[in-house]
């Protein structure tokens, strides 16, 4: 409409001059005139339609849901930062909206979008929130800005989650997750909005997760963790299992400068966006093997990213690094979790093979309460399946109880190793022992400990 109320005027305004300038000169048009005037109609008719096209392109809102869409909500809260002494940055994820679609279509996930957009700005407006920006940034997730820091704003959105717990629109079930951060971490929207969705798929059980107890900015967390990639400064701390073996789990921190720790759920978010996750896998894998060396009877459990372990250039790097320091590939033990499950299974299985032929064992952790675990265990030929922490937190259920001896059944069976971690009790340790849990881990098996405790008490 803009493109018809620019254009159309200016098309007659140059009609109306070029006829009075013509009738200034002839009595009569001549016809060559009404060709001209033709071709201008034409060439204006299609600067119109480009224009309106163009205007699709360029729209503000969101067509399904009538929020901003994202690059006018990134828009606006770049402004709205700046001009706000306190600003904090709201994500809303449909976490079931994929879900939704496959089972009722694609217009039922729309009309929950548009939905829950309309849900999000009556509550705010509700709450006396006033000219707050919402928009539609991408599948399910819906940001908006509000004033006020995360320990005010906080309060509100887990008032909002808990209107839309166990939530039914037209027999559809709707579940939502929050995040929050402020602007005291960053200035920066990009990074913000980053942090929150980092924040969204963290393990946290409540429907809002905030960064109210961050005291760090993004931009030093940043500059931390590149600091302690670049230079290789991790440090590792073990946790011996009880087993048959001896066998120790290796936990990794970053450390930064003036060996100011990070831990790893600080920074694996951060390494995996600036795309690091590779280069912190090696380094990872070098630490491992270069401890192997200095203590040679003990096996070490530790954890690599799935999505670089089905890297073929990595995958020569590891056997490298083995063949280079003459290790024997059955000390090393290679945790894996990953919460979605990998497209191509049967590449994922083939690749794992490759490591298990030259002795090193695999294990799926997290059994139990990832979507992709019960998955993988069908279809992956793997060493070991270690249990999620529930399991060892809850042996007063006899659900967990009843599953637990499923899993060491299923274990057998398959002829896999079984695990289990955060055991914290005599009790707990004496039923694992009773039902054959193969590797127990927890506190009252040993405490997390240093290298020098380590090889003090292996030797």
């Amino acid at each position: 409409m803009l493109a018809l109320r620019t254009g159309l005027p200016l098309f007659l305004l140059t009609a109306v001059l070029m006829f009075a300038r013509l009738s200034d000169y002839f009595n009569e048009i001549p016809a060559s005139f009404y060709v001209l005037a033709i071709f201008i109609l034409a060439v204006s008719i299609y600067f119109i339609f480009y224009m309106i096209y163009r205007g699709f392109d360029e729209q503000i809102t969101d067509p399904i849901t009538h929020t901003f869409t994202r690059q006018q909500v990134v828009s606006i809260l770049k402004k709205e930062v700046v001009e706000n002494v306190d600003y904090s940055i709201v994500l809303i994820n449909i976490k079931n909206l994929s879900d939704i679609n496959a089972r009722y279509g694609t217009k039922a996930g729309d009309k929950v979008l548009k939905f829950v957009a309309k849900e999000i700005g009556s509550f705010f407006i509700d709450k006396d929130f006033t000219k707050f920006p919402i928009g539609h940034f991408k599948g399910g997730d819906f940001i908006l800005g509000l004033k006020g820091d995360v320990n005010t704003i906080g309060p509100f959105v887990e008032m909002m989650c808990l209107k839309f717990d166990d939530f039914i629109m037209n027999d559809i079930e709707i579940k939502i997750k929050s995040s929050v951060v402020d602007k005291s971490s960053s200035l920066d929207i990009l990074a913000l909005i980053e942090r929150l969705f980092e924040l969204n798929e963290s393990d946290s059980d409540g429907p809002v997760v905030s960064a109210s107890n961050e005291n760090i900015s993004l931009l030093e967390l940043e500059q931390d963790i590149l600091y302690a990639i670049k230079n290789r400064q991790l440090s590792l701390k073990f946790q011996p299992i009880m087993s048959n073996e001896n066998i120790s789990q290796i936990s990794i921190k970053l450390q930064a400068k003036n060996k100011k720790i990070i831990h790893q759920k600080s920074f694996m978010p951060v390494v995996k966006r600036l795309g690091y996750e590779r280069e912190y896998d090696e380094i990872v894998l070098e630490k491992v093997i270069d401890t192997c060396t200095k203590i040679k009877n003990i096996t070490f459990a530790f954890r690599l990213s799935p999505s670089i372990i089905r890297n073929r250039r990595f995958k020569e790097r590891f056997k490298q690094m083995i063949k280079s320091k003459n290790i024997d590939a059955s000390r090393l033990i290679v945790l894996l979790s990953e919460k979605e499950v990998y497209s191509n299974m049967k590449k994922y299985n083939a690749e794992l093979q490759e490591y298990r032929k030259i002795g090193i064992r695999i294990v799926i952790d997290n059994i139990g309460s990832l979507n992709s675990s019960v998955e993988y265990i069908k279809r992956l030929e793997v060493d070991i399946i270690r249990l999620d922490k529930p399991f060892a937190k809850h042996l007063d259920s006899q659900i967990y109880k009843s599953l637990i001896d499923a899993y060491v059944d299923i274990s057998k069976k398959m002829d896999m190793k079984i695990w289990i971690k955060m055991v914290d009790n005599e009790d707990s340790l004496k039923y694992f022992q009773e039902i054959g849990m193969d590797y127990i881990q927890g506190n009252i098996v040993s405490k997390i400990i240093d290298f020098d405790t380590l090889q003090e008490i292996n030797d």
